[in-house]
């Protein structure tokens, strides 16, 4: 036994060097994104991914003839809906991470031309959002983190520190409102199909909270585990993680962090309002239970923003209210057109005009 813990203990201890050993390269030279585009392990997961959408595909015996009748019928004018509300979660975002910046003590008092104006902090999400959707692991995060030291010489680590703190806050308000819109679906018997959406969720949250606690309290050993050079990036991370919160900006980020999620309940809503009577009999808690976890499952890191993941799973969670396979999938890729593919084409147009990428 004590063997194992050793080699637990190990592993753990590699884990976490290599992690900050990755963050610390590309703070230190740089991140391209295309060359992390072009990377085997980038193309394997979008080999896992379009296998994983076959898989749905012939499993849920979809008929693609009826898929493209109920895409037709739809009416363009909600679709136009969904996808204004879904980017009017930008700039929410953007504010949020401000007010994540000033606790750090990250300067963002700036004018509107400046690196750290909103526009600016709203291109920047952006630019990682479109990464994230095109190489996997949630690299765009640390693109980010690049985007903010490369534009404002902020230190990557400390830009890195508020990332992770917004995570947090995503993550403890994404899996609390699925919680409470699970309750007024469900009731107390949740279906079996959920309990993995449900578990996935609750081993983020442990991860990410135990992470936090881990900084606060361990601090000195983290440092013992890690090589010396890496422990001014670690100092850095941790104090803008920690400081993020504070109890004078607390009640904004919840209602930052709670009108994103309503939001993305609400893109949902739109897309499944614009396939009229079709699905007609799902509630509004329903709608905002499967838009949740739709967002819960792109933070898989096995391919890009989730993709086939999501597909796949959010068609089989829509089964459960009684809506076809081939109607499901309809409703799941017109959604996914909003927040997956509007990114790839808007971001790549950002990314090739911008001057801040």
């Amino acid at each position: 036994m004590m063997v194992d813990d050793t080699k637990g203990q190990r592993a753990a201890e590699s884990d976490l060097e290599s992690a900050i050993t990755s963050e610390d390269e590309v703070e230190r030279g740089g991140f391209a994104l295309w060359e992390r585009l072009r990377s085997p392990r980038t193309l394997v997961s979008f080999g896992i991914a379009i296998a994983i959408v076959i898989f749905a595909f012939r499993g849920l015996n979809i008929d693609l003839a009826q898929t493209w009748q109920y895409i037709r019928k739809v009416n363009p004018w909600m679709l136009l809906l969904g996808l204004s509300v879904f980017y009017l979660t930008f700039p929410l975002r953007a504010l949020r991470w401000r007010l994540l910046l000033h606790n750090a003590r990250v300067p963002v008092e700036a004018g509107r031309d400046s690196w750290a104006s909103l526009p600016a902090l709203m291109e920047y999400i952006y630019l990682s959002w479109f990464a994230n959707c095109i190489v996997p692991a949630k690299l765009g995060d640390a693109y980010r983190g690049y985007l903010l030291k490369h534009n404002g010489g902020v230190s990557f680590s400390s830009a890195f520190g508020t990332i992770f703190a917004e995570r947090l806050l995503d993550m403890l308000g994404l899996f609390a409102m699925l919680m409470i819109s699970a309750w007024f679906t469900f009731g107390a018997h949740m279906p079996e199909g959920t309990q993995i959406v449900f578990g996935f969720g609750a081993l983020l949250v442990v991860a990410i909270l135990v992470g936090l606690a881990g900084m606060r309290w361990l601090g000195p050993l983290v440092r013992r585990v890690i090589p010396r050079r890496m422990h001014a990036f670690y100092e850095r991370f941790e104090h803008a993680a920690l400081s993020s919160f504070s109890p004078a900006v607390l009640p904004r980020l919840v209602l930052f962090t709670g009108g994103i999620w309503l939001l993305e309940g609400f893109r949902l809503y739109f897309v499944i309002e614009a396939f009229g009577p079709a699905v007609a009999s799902l509630s509004l808690s329903a709608i905002i239970f499967i838009a949740l976890a739709s967002s819960l499952l792109t933070a898989l890191p096995i391919t890009p923003a989730g993709l086939g993941v999501v597909e796949g799973a959010i068609t089989t969670v829509l089964t459960l209210f009684s809506i076809v396979p081939s109607l499901g999938i309809a409703v799941t890729l017109l959604d996914r057109l909003i927040n997956f593919w509007s990114i790839i084409v808007g971001g790549l147009l950002l990314y090739i005009f911008s001057k801040r990428k």
